[in-house]
């Protein structure tokens, strides 16, 4: 395995998959002068804000990994938008935890260095991301454009669809689907 082949970019991603699979696992939560109450709680104990962006930021490391390192064939699927989405909602989802008041009643309970790892892993693999897509020609602005996105993932670009081709010479057209 040829590690020059590797670019900056995906080093980010690799490494920010790298922190956020480490922070998964460390504590989310930081209760001063909790020794009579276990309060231990890491990435695994939230599941849409720890669990999901974990697996989605690890997930683009794991891939990257493998297409930098030609492991992998790249195929017809559009990594670098994969890419950004997963990553950009691995981070949204991280910094909802940190700011969301979870605890409501309980005073005094912070974010651990777990969720902190977490959330700068995640943003440095939707800055690696973004760096690739844009680098290789992608359009932030395209993402919002739904047939655009409906294109490279192999959908139609909206309207009408063409009718299907006519049968093979002496043969009957196929019945109509069933309405409703």
């Amino acid at each position: 395995m040829d590690l020059s082949k590797f670019k900056t970019t995906d080093w980010l991603k690799v490494g920010g998959a790298v922190a956020a699979l480490v922070g998964y696992f460390l504590n989310w939560t930081n209760l001063p002068g909790s020794e009579f109450y276990d309060f231990n709680l890491s990435g695994s104990d939230f599941f849409f804000r720890g669990t999901v962006p974990f697996i989605l930021t690890v997930a683009t490391g794991v891939i990257t990994f493998l297409l930098a390192a030609g492991m992998m064939k790249p195929g017809k699927l559009p990594w670098g938008v994969v890419f950004v989405l997963a990553t950009g909602l691995s981070t949204v989802l991280v910094l909802l935890y940190i700011i969301s008041p979870s605890y409501a009643g309980a005073s005094g309970i912070g974010r651990g260095i777990g969720a902190w790892l977490t959330l700068i892993g995640c943003a440095v693999a939707t800055a690696g991301s973004v760096m690739a897509f844009t680098a290789a020609g992608g359009n932030l602005k395209d993402l919002t454009d739904v047939n655009k996105m409906k294109a490279q993932f192999g959908g139609s670009q909206g309207g009408p669809s063409a009718p299907p081709p006519p049968p093979p010479g002496g043969m009957a057209p196929p019945p109509p689907p069933p309405m409703g």
